[in-house]
């Protein structure tokens, strides 16, 4: 029982690190957007990638500070199944570089290639990059804070 309660928590804890990197990440991202007005869909997407992976570290980054949490280090792994298995599906249907990084959507939003970045290629670029914020917190915590860190365990001689 005690160890269904624990994967509970750490099941809902990797969960609200994937909601704070994909929701959080966006909310952040067409905040900071709105200062710079692309005109052209390179520069739309140029736009959306910058952010999406900057916001995302640094929110990754300022979470692991906040909560402490080594859960965060594995906010990637949903999000890269979700897309790895959306990316195998999509084998044989046209160009997936096409499909998954946003040129689609110069078509408007409705073609599948577009709905594919914004459902799958986005959120996991999202959720690696906070996840390499929040390991990058962690590594610069543990730098300023030696004792801190795990010691080796002793041999008892």
């Amino acid at each position: 029982m005690v160890r269904s309660v624990g994967a509970l928590k750490v099941f809902g804890l990797l969960l609200v690190n994937i909601a704070v990197a994909v929701m959080g990440t966006a909310i952040l991202d067409t905040a900071i957007g709105k200062t710079f007005h692309a005109h052209s869909l390179s520069a739309i997407l140029w736009k959306e990638w910058s952010l999406s992976v900057g916001c995302a570290a640094v929110i990754g980054f300022g979470m692991w500070r906040t909560w402490r949490s080594h859960i965060a280090y594995w906010t990637w792994v949903l999000p890269t199944l979700w897309f790895g298995v959306k990316l195998l599906l999509a084998i044989g249907k046209g160009s997936l570089l096409f499909q998954f990084s946003g040129e689609a959507c110069v078509e408007g939003v409705r073609p599948i290639g577009c709905i594919n970045w914004f459902v799958f290629t986005i959120p996991f670029f999202r959720s690696v990059f906070y996840s390499l914020g929040a390991y990058a917190s962690s590594v610069f915590h543990n730098a300023q804070h030696p004792q801190h860190t795990a010691a080796p365990p002793s041999i008892g001689v």
